[in-house]
């Protein structure tokens, strides 16, 4: 830090996206901004793995003068971004009905092994958001649910498996993304309720992870009356939420990031290049994915200049950022081995615990009959009705291993005639067995059903 000049400082709290899919302007442009912005980090989008590598370390190698601290978005595994060369664990909301724990803590695990070999210092994860808005464009599966304790707990083990390895996790977005039916992504979301109701259910999770000393946390674009009135203010640019909340309330002192900046959840009421400062000011020490860096740091630099920023908060969170890299082992700093990098990636062990995710998440909800499990010696008749499904499946051949059934399949649309004929037939069976297929996990398409 002592050896830095103030233009180096600043730089290392811009975290700019990268592809490893978008050919070499892409990649003269990441050149450019490490070089002459001396921008600290990277948060890693869609392309391949092997590309990814070598990208990183073409800037650590040839120009970065502090090796950069990279991030992904890997909330379900490295599939999220990677989607034919990484593996796609469960959504959250599967594994939130999974009974024990040890298999999150394990997931942190893996999906952390994985960002390792691909040289990935900060998971963008767990999701920390309480499912409970069933319209929430942007959350719902991606949250372990509804309940305040399932979702902390699941949410801990998560991150205590990532960063019991090595890889620091985050937790966001806070104060809690959950309930609205607007993406931040698009426009800035309003969440009306009370300072009570806020305490007991959409900070529950957020508190019990700062007081776990989780390594990251990030904060979302919403718009809170409860904690902060100032008009279309999103909560990454406001010092009573980001100091006053995070800081000063939770007592939390790991790093603080900001959602995305280019997005329009917070650009919307905010000029680009100076919008970061106002993060700064709030007390971010990441200022995630910025679309005007050059503008930012000048600005930035400036305001140090004016003394209308505050120096000793900026530095606090320089040293922040650079004890994270010590903490990742940065000081230490080795290329990745692209050799094999795929096939790691793909390893067998992670689909055979894959597997065990989803045997684990399976729920009986209800069976006040108890009808379940089917008695294969009994001479009833049974008919298993596939709706959604047009042809064979594999949900009603796994029924026929345990008793002769009779199937249908109807496909997602179903007129009135079919309904009839329907309903005449089942009418001469003593049980039915009937399954949804092919729905969707969009609200607003209504699942498809």
């Amino acid at each position: 830090f002592n050896e830095m000049t103030d233009a180096q400082r600043v730089g290392q709290l811009f975290m700019v996206r990268a592809h490893s899919d978008k050919g070499q302007d892409h990649v003269d442009k990441l050149i450019g901004l490490v070089e002459n912005q001396q921008v600290g980090g990277l948060c890693f989008f869609q392309g391949n793995p092997e590309e990814q590598a070598r990208i990183n370390n073409l800037l650590n190698e040839k120009v970065a003068h502090v090796p950069l601290l990279v991030s992904s978005d890997a909330e379900w595994g490295l599939g999220m971004r990677l989607k034919k060369y990484g593996v796609s664990f469960p959504y959250n909301m599967a594994l939130g009905a999974i009974q024990d724990n040890k298999l999150i803590y394990e997931l942190g695990h893996y999906i952390s092994d994985d960002c390792k070999r691909l040289g990935i210092h900060i998971n963008l994860a767990p999701v920390v958001d309480v499912n409970n808005n069933a319209a929430n464009p942007v959350i719902n599966f991606r949250s372990f649910g509804e309940d305040i304790y399932n979702v902390a707990v699941k949410s801990y083990m998560y991150a205590k498996g990532h960063e019991d390895n090595g890889v620091l996790a985050c937790a966001k977005h806070f104060p809690g993304h959950g309930d609205t039916d607007t993406d931040s992504h698009l426009d800035l979301p309003i969440i009306k309720h009370s300072r009570e109701r806020l305490d007991s259910i959409e900070l529950f999770p957020f508190k019990f992870l700062a007081d776990q000393g989780i390594g990251s946390m990030m904060v979302a674009h919403l718009s809170v009356p409860a904690f902060d009135t100032t008009p279309n203010l999103p909560t990454t640019l406001s010092k009573p939420v980001v100091t006053g909340l995070i800081r000063e309330e939770l007592g939390y002192d790991g790093l603080i990031m900001t959602d995305g900046l280019d997005m329009d959840g917070v650009t919307k009421h905010h000029k680009r290049g100076t919008l970061e400062g106002v993060a700064l000011d709030a007390g971010n020490d990441i200022l995630l994915i910025p679309s005007e860096v050059e503008l930012a740091i000048e600005n930035i630099l400036k305001r140090l200049d004016e003394g209308s920023l505050d120096r000793d908060q900026v530095y606090t969170s320089v040293k922040r950022i650079l004890k994270a890299k010590y903490d990742c082992g940065l000081s230490n700093y080795s290329p990745i081995e692209l050799s094999s990098i795929e096939e790691d990636l793909k390893r067998s062990e992670s689909y055979v615990f894959r597997k065990k995710l989803i045997q684990g998440s399976m729920t009986l909800v209800r069976d006040e009959h108890d009808l379940y499990p089917f008695n294969s010696n009994s001479k009833e008749r049974i008919l298993s009705i596939a709706i959604g499904a047009s042809d064979s499946n594999q949900f009603q051949d796994r029924l026929s291993d345990f008793k002769s059934i009779d199937k249908i399949q109807l496909g997602s649309k179903i007129n009135s005639g079919k309904i009839k004929s329907l309903l005449s037939k089942s009418s001469k069976y003593d049980k039915l067995i009937v399954s949804l297929h092919g729905m969707s996990n969009s609200k607003r398409k209504n699942f498809d059903m």
